[in-house]
């Protein structure tokens, strides 16, 4: 199989949001790019330029219609959703480019998977930012073992301080004796337990920046548009403030040496479509 570049796993990223938005616009879902995808759009009106993944973040009543809506429409990209997927435990959705697949050497993967972008679902945690922290806090040990049982084997973390790895080996070992499907459904359970329209402070919970992710609801619920690789997308009006609190002075690019992707995965064109 031909392997793609960086650049062409950018395009075919681009285009899954294309249609991802295509859908969004016409049946009124609201999303917003989230993390480092909007980071992007900001900073450099596109991907960071080492960047390899595209990630949106929606309220979850948009969340769960628009996954609804695909299960009855067909779609141009496969949609992943671990209560449709079986082999499937990651507990977001990903929209996958079938014409592509990737192989990655940490994570396990029982199901075929192309070129995919990430789509987070917004909780609502609370009335105040108390609540909503004693919320999050609830769940984050088992999020955390959710994750290290998609681990193969244990691997040291490109983005985390060595500091942190004996209590991810620590993860990883426990992790091999949970059922990741059932901590997952639990977790899920109580993550819905706050409606996200009806609640002061939300987040999304399952993001890479944790604690950081709680913010008002209304900086979620509130969209705009920005451009993205020459394309427009919804981002939340209040986008200033969520990269503030996400990466503090985020206009700033980071040393040369952590310009990498955080991903250990190869993407490859199949070969009926070679």
């Amino acid at each position: 199989m031909k392997e793609l570049t960086l650049q062409q796993i950018q395009n075919r990223e681009l285009q899954i949001l294309v249609q991802f938005d295509s859908v969004c616009q016409k049946e009124g879902f609201r999303y917003s790019l989230g993390g480092g995808t909007l980071l992007g759009a900001v900073r450099h009106k596109g991907f960071i330029p080492w960047d390899d993944d595209i990630d949106v973040m929606m309220p979850r009543p948009d969340y769960d219609q628009f996954l609804m809506w695909c299960e009855k429409h067909e779609t141009p990209f496969d949609v992943l959703d671990y209560k449709s997927v079986r082999a499937y435990n990651n507990p977001f959705a990903k929209l996958s480019d079938p014409g592509t697949v990737i192989e990655d050497e940490n994570l396990t993967a029982a199901y075929t998977i192309g070129v995919n972008i990430d789509v987070f679902p917004i909780e609502g945690l609370g009335e105040t930012e108390k609540a909503a922290l004693k919320r999050f806090r609830s769940t984050a040990f088992a999020r955390e073992l959710q994750n290290a049982a998609l681990w193969k084997r244990y691997f040291r973390s490109k983005t985390h301080s060595i500091m942190t790895e004996p209590l991810r080996l620590l993860l990883f070992l426990i992790s091999r004796f949970v059922n990741p499907k059932k901590l997952l459904q639990n977790i899920d359970r109580k993550n819905r337990a706050v409606s996200f329209d009806d609640a002061r402070y939300a987040g999304c919970v399952w993001g890479a920046y944790r604690e950081r992710e709680i913010m008002t609801q209304e900086t979620y619920a509130k969209m705009t548009d920005l451009p993205f690789e020459g394309e427009m997308f919804q981002a939340i009006e209040a986008w200033d403030a969520y990269l503030e609190k996400h990466y503090g002075n985020y206009m700033q690019l980071p040393p040369e040496e952590k310009r990498i992707s955080h991903h250990s995965w190869r993407a490859y064109l199949r070969e009926e479509t070679e």
